[in-house]
């Protein structure tokens, strides 16, 4: 027994030598083979990109370290430069593309990267590439004009490398600045901070870009964005758009919320503004746009979707009139009018918006009172919002269905009909309101047209209406009984309201008409009203239905 364990622990020190020295001669070779390919890449690299973009780009790095037997590329402190004086010649040249850019970034590693299969096949097979804290900076520029045979992404790599795959690629914390210059040679700059991308199951080769279960030779394009924020031309706005993430697979872009938030209260708001304006606070929650076409985004900048729907949101507008008017007039400024001017081509199928309340506040100078109407619970639908061109030839008409409640009781139903084509601004609205107690609608009659509701049963209130930017008109039927005000005045120096007991009691035995209909005949209104220019369109909207109102209740020469 005591000679056995010499012998079997000879045996196995030299077993064990062998395993070093294998092991050695393996990492040697790697080490040497390691130093050679690695000094391969980083002249192949160089060159790729150099011949690939006609010398229009250069590769740079501080460090470049490959391990063959982990599989692992790194590259240290990366930037890719545009060479400024190759890009006038090929502008000159009309070679120059359509997109440039250029990127740095802190790292970008290649894992689990097959050495062997590059350098024997040249085929380019990885686990991952990932590029740690990029800045990426893309120029659109549609003043160049590109003649040359355009190539995809294939037959640009084929004659150095057979495929490309790639299982995950990932750019996080990045910095994007993208910046379209126009034909007209204006400038539309966007910047987005701490972007999230990532692409799976990316292929280059022969077939990849005919694949149908493909999206520019990845499964999916993942994109995410904590929040966007900015700042409005006048400084009295921020526009947050927040939690936004896309998924090409899935053409689907959500958004978290879209607020337009005042930068300052209603008073400062009103020191700062110097004239008449609207205050918008604006906070709509879960949107989501299907079937968004991002090929249509990135290289026309057309928002192209199939369907946008909002889940909830509310909208407060605030309007002082106690400040001066603004100067000039509002003609042009129709929904339909601002619509067609808008500098982004849009066509969305269909807009869904749900569960939104609508708050408007006026401050009438005469009673120094505000006046709030309310309309919650908002579900509608908006279709063929567009205002491209050879959209509207097709239809050239946007139209809107809503629901609601008004002032808490009033069943509201409102449809709207935008026509593109009107350089006038030619809209049409018809709607009803129905079972509503009229004693709510004093929150608004009472600062702004001094008059209180003592009694007012609604059964219905049916309208409709054409118009253009300069005048409305149309038919109201408004059926109701038990009509009784009163009159006010405002008590000098307080908040209250007095009533004019002379006034009102005339008012409701020889002017007012309680019911509607009486004595077996109903009364229909057929209103016309000529706009102020200065007042927008829902104001014309809504003096030609009170018009209505007016005269069904009052008679058409009233006294008040």
């Amino acid at each position: 027994m005591m000679q056995k364990r010499p012998f079997f622990l000879r045996i196995w020190k030299k077993v064990l030598l062998s395993i070093i020295i294998l092991i050695l001669l393996v990492l040697g070779a790697a080490w040497y083979i390691g130093q050679r390919w690695n000094r391969q890449i980083q002249w192949q690299l160089k060159a790729y990109i150099q011949e690939m973009s006609d010398s229009l780009y250069t590769l740079r790095y501080a460090d470049l370290n490959l391990n063959p037997i982990t599989g692992s590329l790194t590259l240290e402190k990366v930037s890719l430069i545009r060479d400024p004086d190759v890009y006038k010649r090929l502008q000159e040249e009309q070679r120059a593309p359509k997109l440039i850019y250029s990127f740095t970034a802190d790292e970008v590693s290649l894992s689990y990267f097959k050495v062997w299969r590059y350098f024997m096949k040249k085929e380019l097979n990885a686990g991952s590439l990932v590029f740690s804290n990029p800045v990426v900076m893309l120029e659109m520029n549609l003043q160049n004009k590109d003649t040359t045979v355009r190539k995809n992404a294939y037959q640009n790599i084929s004659s150095k490398i057979k495929s490309l795959y790639l299982g995950t690629l990932r750019l996080s914390n990045t910095n994007l600045k993208y910046t379209v210059i126009k034909k007209d040679s204006s400038l539309v700059m966007t910047h987005l901070e701490n972007l999230r991308i990532q692409v799976k199951d990316f292929l280059i080769d022969s077939v990849a870009l005919e694949d149908p279960t493909r999206f520019l030779y990845a499964r999916n394009y993942e994109f995410g964005l904590e929040e966007y924020r900015y700042r409005t031309p006048d400084s009295l706005y921020w526009m947050h758009v927040k939690d936004i993430q896309y998924s090409a697979e899935e053409q689907m872009l959500r958004i978290g919320q879209f607020a337009v938030e005042p930068r300052y209260p209603r008073a400062e708001f009103d020191i700062r503004s110097k004239v008449q304006r609207d205050r918008f606070d604006v906070k709509l929650n879960n949107i989501e746009l299907a079937r968004l076409q991002p090929r249509m985004l990135l290289e026309h900048q057309v928002i192209w979707a199939d369907k946008l729907t909002i889940n909830n949101g509310t909208l407060d507008i605030y309007h002082n009139r106690k400040l001066p008017e603004a100067p000039g007039n509002k003609l042009g400024q129709f929904p339909n009018q601002l619509f067609k001017k808008l500098a982004i081509p849009i066509y969305i199928d269909s807009l869904v918006g749900k569960k939104t309340d609508i708050f408007y506040t006026e401050i009438n100078p005469k009673s120094d009172e505000a006046g709030k109407l309310s309309i919650k619970q908002v579900h509608g639908i908006f279709r063929n919002v567009t205002n491209i061109d050879s959209m509207v030839a097709k239809n050239s008409h946007i139209t809107a269905d809503l629901n609601a409640i008004l002032m808490n009781s009033g069943k509201l139903k409102v449809h709207f009909n935008f026509s593109m084509k009107d350089t006038l601004g030619g809209f049409g609205v018809s709607g009803q309101v129905k079972s509503m107690d009229g004693k709510d609608l004093n929150p608004v009659l009472k600062p702004l047209a001094m008059v209180q509701v003592k009694s007012c049963d609604i059964q219905d209130l049916s309208f409709s209406m054409t118009g253009n930017e300069r005048r409305a008109s149309g038919q109201v039927k408004f059926i109701y009984s038990n009509l009784k005000v009163n009159i006010l005045k405002k008590e000098e120096g307080t908040h209250e309201f007095k009533r004019k007991g002379l006034m009102s009691f005339l008012a409701n035995v020889l002017i007012i008409k309680d019911s509607n209909p009486a004595d077996g005949e109903t009364r229909l209104a057929h209103p016309r009203y000529e706009r102020d220019i200065k007042k927008s369109f829902f104001n014309l909207v809504w003096k030609t239905l009170f018009t209505g109102i007016k005269e069904t209740a009052l008679g058409k020469n009233s006294p008040i």
